[in-house]
């Protein structure tokens, strides 16, 4: 029975990787389109054709940086982050009551969700980079904090492996931020409040299977929460108080 289980887990966590990488894909085209580096509908590119060489070449090199501008990061969190960079924060307690704060902040000034994330440095527990939730102001679904802390991270780090990284977050993460966690190469995750917390709220954080812990335990991923108890659940409590979007 718990080998079925086991199963059913990664065909669906498959499933929400591979919806995720289209939805990724439509986005970066749709970016590119409007870079307006797009060729013109009526013209057929051809291998031969340098020009189209030359802008096919500009459109993967512009790829990295199309994700992480489309989704700009609120001008307070840029701040947080520069004034934070290369910080040594010890302690994972102290690391999540970092982004909880972030998670308070975002919803108090109205420029997301209550969800944020960092990625620090595991020996040095130095900081990399922040990411918040910002579905809405940006109109991307996959557009989470971890999503956005895992994206700002590797272009920082010009590398799509966060190893030697860990990633700390506000509420456990749902399904999507589950499926792409193993991928982005942290061998760590630090999290504050259960997902029962965002779900009281009436956010849907998708199914991830009973066993996820474990199976990040045997892909090298040590996993530490919830964390911090009450206290995590600050940015669910001020947003319902102020009425925030539910998706």
């Amino acid at each position: 029975m718990l080998y079925f289980l086991r199963k059913r887990e990664m065909v669906r966590m498959k499933i929400g990787i591979l919806l995720m990488a289209s939805a990724l894909v439509t986005f970066l085209q749709s970016g590119c389109a409007a870079s307006g580096n797009a060729l013109p509908a009526d013209e057929e590119p051809t291998i031969s054709d340098p020009e189209n060489r030359r802008i096919t070449k500009m459109n993967t090199e512009m790829m990295p940086s199309l994700l992480v501008n489309a989704i700009p990061m609120p001008q307070w969190l840029a701040e947080r982050e520069q004034a934070c960079l290369d910080q040594s924060v010890p302690g994972d307690e102290a690391k999540i009551r970092l982004v909880v704060d972030l998670a308070v902040e975002n919803v108090r000034r109205g420029t997301g969700g209550p969800f944020a994330a960092a990625i620090f440095d595991i020996k040095t527990d130095r900081l990399v980079a922040f990411g918040v939730n910002v579905v809405v102001p940006s109109n991307q679904s996959w557009a989470h904090a971890e999503m956005t802390a895992f994206a700002r991270a590797q272009n920082l780090r010009k590398s799509h492996s966060l190893k030697g990284c860990m990633l700390v977050t506000s509420c456990e993460p749902c399904s999507m931020c589950s499926g792409a966690t193993p991928w982005s190469g942290v061998e760590k995750m630090v999290y504050g409040a259960p997902r029962r917390m965002a779900e009281k709220v009436g956010f849907d954080e998708g199914y991830k299977g009973l066993l996820w812990s474990p199976a990040f335990k045997k892909r090298g991923i040590r996993v530490v929460g919830p964390l911090l108890g009450r206290e995590a659940n600050a940015p669910f409590e001020l947003y319902k108080q102020k009425n925030g979007e539910i998706y």
